[in-house]
């Protein structure tokens, strides 16, 4: 209910204005019925006046101009429920907590956003506003002016609303287990598709399109089948639903004309009115149907909305500048009961490069991220300067902390806006860092510049150019600890040469954390950490190590071999 809350917080007025504006345009559709009656009455007396047929006019063309004038706040409720839902995820993503986050499969995301934001909308908007500025209304003057007329008529239609709510939660039982079962499958058709579409490369060379393909299609059956299903009892109720009015209708005339109690005007405007007090219950039936059903896919867009945040993203002590010491102190983390390393005790001076090197899983890329405190310790202490970590204000402390990693993450954007993102930086000043990162020539074949656009994820580039695109962006940091992960994993040796060459003179005086698997790119480091199964079995300089470490040794030929 709180999501729904701080969205009508901010539609308020809009809301308001959409729900009286839906309560006049009902009240007026019932006087229209009604007055209808005498419009016909008088025809029929010979007593028709002008006057008549002016109010009843007026009526008309006021209805016609509220209809119109109600477009405007449907359209931009509607339109800004569905993408505020949208933004909510995205904030979130902004304040999760990292260990969640890690739990997410990108297609399942994809699809519990699009659906939970699609079910928000249709279970404020089509249902609940339409219900308080269309419905009831609807039903309540079409019951009163029907009342007016014929009392007992208006009692069997109320009966009737008893059996139609029945009919409807019959129907609800078989519904909702359906749609669970069409939520399940579309994550499951969009997990294949969205990893089909990013990961082309990996599958076409594997030759497992084939059977990716097979098991989308698999689910997009599932899926046609039970939507199919879903329609098909939704207009058996429908089919049920015009006999019944049609039944109604049949039994009013038959009472008129075996009672002759009516007049002509007294039996079109009950006819009118009965269509106008069915009318909004049809309707009703399936917007509540559909409501029951939104909640199981807004069910689990808000489970993803109430995951934890990471509470230090915003709170904690603010830190107005560091030195860029790190120390770590009798450090332990585990994930799913595997420990990962216990007792981790070590320091990093400020402005002194340090490389951690070991084998894959040795614990060298948690250490990183609980550097960046996306990650936190089981146990011990983790501090930058005289300042505990878990105690800092994060988005604060990220002001002085920068992070490339291997995978280079860059997004579907310009090339100025992969390197400043929206700083104000001269083009001479970009080109020239361009230069130092050796991206010379690739900028000199853009047809547009720094303003061409790249490709989501950077798919215009190649793997090397990536990771040098990447690395421009330090240069336009003023982070005092600077981690660079596989940075330079994709680079052949010469280019890895130049370009962490004139990275490394940029970042002169700083601290730099460098997490290498091709050892030849830490010979100049200040000390290395060696690291097996969560451990450190290894410190010094690289001459050092590769002279009396036998572990480091085993990885340095392993090196050299590749």
């Amino acid at each position: 209910m709180k999501h729904y809350l701080e969205i009508l917080k901010k539609k308020k007025l809009l809301v308001v204005i959409y729900i009286l504006l839906g309560i006049v345009v009902a009240l007026l559709n019932a006087f229209s019925a009604s007055y209808f009656q005498k419009v016909l009455d008088d025809c029929g007396d010979k007593t028709l006046s002008i006057t008549t047929i002016c109010i009843y006019g007026f009526v008309l063309v006021l209805i016609c101009c509220l209809n119109y004038s109600d477009e405007y706040p449907s359209c931009k409720l509607s339109q800004s429920i569905y993408l505020e839902f949208k933004l909510k995820a995205f904030r979130k993503m902004s304040t999760i907590d990292y260990r969640y986050y890690q739990l997410l499969g990108t297609g399942n995301l994809i699809q519990k956003i699009e659906n939970g934001a699609n079910a928000g909308k249709s279970i404020l908007f089509d249902f609940y506003f339409r219900l308080f500025s269309e419905l009831l209304p609807s039903i309540v003057f079409s019951l009163i002016f029907i009342a007016n007329i014929d009392k007992n008529i208006m009692i069997y239609i109320v009966i009737g609303y008893v059996l139609v709510f029945v009919v409807t939660n019959i129907l609800l039982k078989y519904l909702y287990d359906i749609k669970a079962h069409i939520l399940n499958n579309e994550e499951v058709f969009n997990k294949y598709v969205v990893r089909g579409f990013m990961e082309l490369i990996v599958f076409r060379t594997n030759k497992k399109f084939k059977h990716e393909i097979g098991k989308t299609t698999i689910a997009s059956e599932e899926i046609v089948k039970s939507k199919t299903k879903m329609r098909m009892i939704h207009e058996a109720f429908f089919a049920i639903f015009a006999l019944f009015i049609t039944l109604i209708k049949v039994i009013i005339i038959y009472i008129s004309w075996k009672n002759n109690e009516l007049s002509v005007g007294d039996l079109v405007a009950l006819l009118i009115l009965i269509d106008k007090a069915y009318s909004p219950i049809a309707i009703f039936n399936v917007l509540f149907v559909q409501y029951k059903l939104d909640i199981s896919a807004f069910r689990r867009y808000t489970d993803l909305l109430d995951m934890p945040d990471d509470v230090r993203l915003n709170s904690g002590k603010i830190v107005n500048s560091i030195e860029g010491n790190i120390h770590f102190k009798n450090v332990c983390f585990s994930y799913e009961d595997k420990n990962i390393f216990k007792d981790l005790s070590f320091d990093i001076p400020a402005g002194s490069s340090v490389a951690f090197v070991g084998e894959s899983g040795s614990g060298k890329s948690t250490i990183v991220k609980q550097i960046m405190g996306l990650i936190k310790p089981d146990a011990g202490s983790i501090y930058v300067d005289r300042n505990d970590l878990s105690e800092l204000n994060l988005n604060k402390f990220y002001n002085y902390i920068s992070y490339t990693s291997q995978e280079s993450p860059i997004f579907d954007g310009t090339l100025r806006e992969n390197i400043i993102f929206d700083k104000d930086i001269s083009d001479e000043a970009i080109i020239e860092v361009l230069e130092r990162v050796g991206l010379t020539s690739f900028y000199s074949d853009l047809p547009k510049g720094l303003h061409t656009e790249v490709g989501e994820r950077g798919v215009m580039l190649s793997g090397g150019e990536r990771q040098r695109l990447a690395l421009a962006r330090v240069f336009f940091g003023d982070a005092k600890i600077v981690i660079l992960d596989e940075a330079t994993s994709a680079m052949d040796n010469i280019t890895e040469e130049l370009v962490m060459e004139n990275v490394m003179q940029f970042l002169k005086n700083k601290t730099i954390i460098t997490i290498a698997h091709r050892l030849g790119t830490i010979k100049n480091v200040d000390k290395i950490y060696a690291f097996k199964d969560g451990k450190i079995v290894g410190v010094g300089d690289f001459k050092e190590l590769l002279d009396h470490n036998q572990y480091f040794g085993q990885l340095w030929n392993a090196t050299m071999e590749n």
